[in-house]
């Protein structure tokens, strides 16, 4: 595929693509399973990084499997696993969980990606400001419109 012509190049689209999931901290889409690996502290509430848990397949705490029936869970990636507590020696304990998490088809971010894309082989999709450059040619970054939208599927703060 020819930039501009049909639009960006798949490995254009494959660079932004990654830097969205880097910036948001998850895989986004589509749906997916993955094994994830987290320190926590021992609380009942698990954050497991995803902002659409669809299914867990499995969760073990410090290497001891869980009933997957027994966790409550949603959608955000909160996961409550009754009778989980810290350690006394003040050691996290481990989460192993393999989900299915991730959106089908979100168009607003899909098309930021894509804008990305195109940008990003256009060799002048920079222009100046007074003396300041905007817009460095050939790199996947989001403009500030763009963050707005990957703002509502970045990771918040995790304890």
């Amino acid at each position: 595929m020819v930039a501009g012509a049909s639009g960006p190049s798949q490995s254009a689209i494959d660079r932004a693509v990654h830097t969205l999931r880097r910036l948001a901290g998850w895989h986004i889409w589509p749906p997916r399973v993955d094994t994830i690996r987290e320190l926590v502290p021992g609380d009942p509430a698990v954050l497991l990084p995803t902002k659409r848990l669809l299914e867990i397949e499995s969760l073990s705490i410090d290497g001891a499997p869980r009933p997957v029936e027994d966790l409550v869970w949603d959608e955000d990636g909160v996961v409550y696993v009754p009778g989980l507590a810290p350690r006394r020696d003040g050691v996290p304990r481990v989460v192993e969980a393999v989900i299915r998490h991730g959106f089908d088809n979100p168009a607003d971010i899909v098309g930021v990606a894509l804008a990305i894309a195109g940008r990003s082989e256009q060799p002048q999709s920079s222009y100046a400001v007074g003396r300041i450059s905007v817009g460095a040619p050939g790199t996947a970054t989001p403009q500030s419109t763009e963050w707005r939208i990957l703002d509502t599927y970045r990771l918040g703060p995790r304890p």
